[in-house]
């Protein structure tokens, strides 16, 4: 016996479910990779085939249209973002005005974001095409229905207030509001920045206040 086959385990073997979900994380992740780096025009399965290092067709087995795959990777992108907001939740002060600044950055960091900046493509397309629409309104709710949910854990003492939502709706218009606005100039993708601490203040007074 060799020294590699005493010293190396073996490896274990994925059963088909194990390599279809890679094969579909892969497929996700590419998409949003072409979706940040070269456009929705662009983002074409071929190329997000190419890109995961899969056949041309291997798109076909999980995501029958262009259209299907863009919007699951849409809803991978909102997952993702649920789980890593989650997280940084848990690092949050448990209560007072910094907590309320710090939870409306976590907020806007991930508005003020390449992968945020992808999905107002597919948006903005879908204006027009029927089809891609339909498979993203469901997701948009979703979005909605998950910062709203978010924001109850981010700001505890306001979110007993029974305009509470409309509240994380203003934050939310002002923090997409900005991020249009780095897509209007990426010369200057930092405006957005510039432009958040004065905001942020007015919104964390507004938050303070409903906590009162």
């Amino acid at each position: 016996m060799s020294v590699q086959s005493r010293n190396t385990a073996p490896q274990k073997r994925r059963n088909q479910a194990e390599r279809s979900a890679a094969t579909r994380e892969a497929l996700l992740n590419a998409t949003l990779e072409c979706l940040v780096e070269d456009g929705y025009a662009n983002t074409t399965t071929a190329r997000v085939a190419e890109r995961a290092g899969l056949s041309r067709g291997a798109h076909l087995h999980h995501f029958q249209t262009r259209d299907t795959l863009l919007a699951a990777a849409a809803e991978h992108l909102t997952q993702r973002r649920g789980e890593v907001l989650s997280r940084a939740v848990e690092a949050l002060p448990p209560s007072g005005p910094d907590r309320v600044a710090r939870g409306l950055d976590l907020v806007f960091e991930s508005y003020n974001h390449p992968l945020y900046q992808a999905t107002l493509d597919l948006w903005a397309n879908a204006r027009t095409d029927d089809e891609l629409r339909a498979h993203l309104i469901p997701i948009e709710r979703q979005l909605d229905r998950q910062t709203i949910e978010l924001s109850r854990k981010l700001f505890p003492d306001a979110a007993e207030r029974p305009d509470f939502e409309r509240l994380v709706e203003l934050a939310l218009a002002a923090i997409r509001g900005l991020a249009v606005l780095d897509t209007l100039h990426a010369d200057d993708g930092a405006r957005a920045e510039r432009q958040w601490p004065a905001c942020r203040d007015q919104l964390a007074a507004l938050f303070e206040a409903a906590g009162a």
